[in-house]
């Protein structure tokens, strides 16, 4: 006989972030700072991958088959997150991914300014919470931000993909008061200007830009020991690894292959403009573009520009890439 049951609808599976930091490893937030429900594509995964031993492979047990077996470890993640930007979530993936923010404003809007913090090799842990099904919900702590990707286009929101690492430490339950779906703005590729020159003097090159896709990726590592149990103890850092992807209509007095081949240092922007409070800009101060490759769009002509942490350059103290994040969010990383 068939049996009848309640399916479950990946578009009903709830996401909440903090911009809080977790005081310490193993420390879950407190309930009250999960507070920011994200909007984000379903199909997003989250994988606990236990290791296991077992004797399969050994002789002397009598048998083909294996007699016994264990866990040796468990490895979670957070994959496949999809979500269209809020100024919200802007600020927190540059913060958590970068991990370290300068806020100025004594009202919002707020700018905050991210870099990346070279004083700790440790990540950011924070806590997420996840409902997948309406029996299973879970508190997800030490989590910490591995890596991210921004597609910016000439129409609609930018999209954000990003994915997270856990040590293996969660609780199962539902939140007591779980806070209300946000009302959202979004950035917009429509209103993305690129700048590009020699350095110190980048003008806007608007009209010729068609898209960038970046790419930020802290190569994080669960750090394991012995005597430690099945979870990680903390997450290291390993080298940041980023890089931009540009599509620019070519003109008719060239101003790309000749940087290129000449390995001419340029400054590049990136500004998104949606409001006062709906802001985003990327500052490269001095950059050899790595390839150019001319390609089409239709019967026009552009170039593939491409560039990344091996040819962006910390000048004058300042850093090979800066994020400027302008909402309404008074601070990220504040320790819970």
């Amino acid at each position: 006989m068939p049996t009848n049951f309640e399916p479950q609808s990946k578009l009903l599976r709830t996401l909440v972030l903090s911009e809080q930091k977790q005081a310490a490893w193993n420390g879950a937030l407190a309930e009250a700072a999960l507070t920011r429900v994200q909007r984000f594509d379903g199909s997003a995964t989250l994988d606990f991958n236990p290791g296991r031993r077992s004797d399969k492979e050994y002789s002397g047990k009598g048998s083909w088959f294996a007699t016994n077996g264990q866990i040796t470890d468990i490895e979670l993640k957070l994959s496949g997150l999809k979500s269209e930007l809020t100024p919200w979530l802007a600020g927190w993936l540059f913060a958590f991914a970068m991990g370290k923010e300068t806020v100025t404003g004594a009202a919002s809007p707020y700018t905050h300014v991210c870099t990346f913090d070279q004083s700790t090799r440790q990540a950011v842990p924070t806590s997420v919470y996840l409902k997948d099904t309406d029996d299973l919900a879970y508190t997800l702590m030490d989590m910490a931000l591995n890596d991210f990707t921004l597609t910016i286009t000439d129409k609609g929101a930018v999209m954000a993909d990003y994915n997270l690492v856990g040590t293996g430490r969660y609780t199962l339950g539902d939140l007591t008061d779980a806070p209300t779906v946000p009302t959202e703005d979004y950035l917009l590729g429509s209103d993305a200007d690129y700048l590009w020159g020699n350095v110190g003097a980048a003008t806007s090159i608007l009209g010729r830009h068609t898209s960038t896709t970046f790419k930020l990726d802290h190569q994080l590592i669960p750090h394991r020991a012995t005597g430690i149990g099945l979870d990680a103890a903390f997450i290291r850092k390993g080298d940041p690894k980023f890089s931009f992807q540009s599509t620019i209509a070519s003109k008719d007095t060239d101003d790309v292959f000749t940087r290129m081949i000449n390995n001419t240092k340029t400054a590049i922007r990136i500004a998104i403009n949606s409001g006062a409070a709906v802001q985003l800009t990327l500052d490269v101060p001095a950059v050899n573009l790595k390839t150019t490759k001319m390609g089409f769009d239709g019967d026009m002509t552009i170039w593939n520009v491409e560039f990344d942490e091996t040819t962006c350059y910390q000048a004058a103290g300042v850093q090979p890439v800066t994020a400027t994040i302008i909402n309404d969010v008074a601070a990220y990383l504040v320790t819970a």
